[in-house]
């Protein structure tokens, strides 16, 4: 599911989870129909823009395969591979989220969601449903902890050599509280400040910046490197990754080429495809 990991949510001044007496929460129960009226059926304008097309090509899915969405949210990357042929089975924490799923449920044939924490998947999913052809997770890695869990977990449940596609907020760019934009008027640039990344942390965002519940996360910044190292650990071996820009046009005005210039060069997701190698074998 997407979480909003956006500069807005990570403002100084932003008032604290303690401040407003909010506590935050791990699931997105209590945002999931504002989350559900944001993606719908096709999704987000990233979602059908960039990140579903995206997984389509690094997976190479066929009709009749199986695919693991981890944190699937309320099944929009299901229903995408599902219209595809593609068996899909969707896990997420937050339960409210799920029975959404399974109320917009496209394809009864092809569509199944548990509840359940992606760090133990193989309590949520049923004996004899192991052996996916392939897993992703979309949005969603930047909200658990530990990692090594999720890797080894989605390990249990897939086939040797099958492949998992992991897409987050590019860790190197959107640093909670750590980066931002700024417009360099000497150089007539926009730039992307960074002032610490190498740091892993755990911060409080905003579910949905701008509305007046104040409804709380968590997010965690952790460097590549601490992805790489886990998934290897883990027995995947990654073989691709691509960057992502946005989709969304700057507004016009006297600074639109140097702001469409930024977005095309400073990209806002990371992708990346791994294949298990070992050492688990699929349930």
């Amino acid at each position: 599911m997407m979480k909003n990991n956006s500069d807005k949510s990570h403002s100084p001044g932003l008032p604290n989870s303690k401040e407003r007496k909010i506590s935050p929460t791990s699931d997105w129960n209590q945002s999931a129909d504002w989350y559900d009226e944001l993606v719908g059926d096709r999704g987000h304008i990233h979602h059908e823009k960039t990140i579903i097309p995206g997984l389509k090509r690094m997976l190479k899915l066929e009709s009749g395969e199986r695919l693991l969405d981890v944190a699937c949210g309320q099944g929009v990357v299901c229903r995408a591979f599902a219209r595809d042929g593609v068996r899909v089975t969707g896990i997420d924490l937050a339960a409210d989220l799920i029975q959404l799923a399974r109320q917009r449920i496209e394809y009864p044939q092809l569509e199944r969601y548990y509840q359940g924490d992606a760090r133990h998947l193989d309590a949520a999913i049923p004996a004899g449903e192991g052996g996916f052809d392939a897993a992703c997770c979309v949005l969603a890695i930047t909200n658990m902890t530990p990692l090594s869990p999720v890797w080894e977990s989605m390990g249990r449940l897939l086939r040797p050599q099958s492949a998992l596609a992991v897409v987050m907020v590019h860790p190197c760019f959107r640093i909670p509280r750590a980066s931002n934009w700024h417009f360099d008027v000497a150089s007539n640039r926009q730039l992307r400040t960074v002032g610490q990344y190498l740091t892993s942390g755990k911060f409080t965002i905003e579910m949905h910046p701008g509305a007046a519940s104040g409804e709380m996360t968590y997010t965690f910044h952790r460097p590549l490197q601490a992805y790489v190292n886990t998934m290897a650990s883990a027995g995947f071996f990654i073989e691709h990754l691509e960057e992502w820009t946005s989709v969304k046009h700057p507004p016009k005005g006297r600074r639109y080429e140097a702001l469409e210039q930024a977005r095309k060069e400073i990209p806002l997701f990371l992708a990346i495809k791994a294949r298990l190698i070992g050492p688990f074998a699929p349930r």
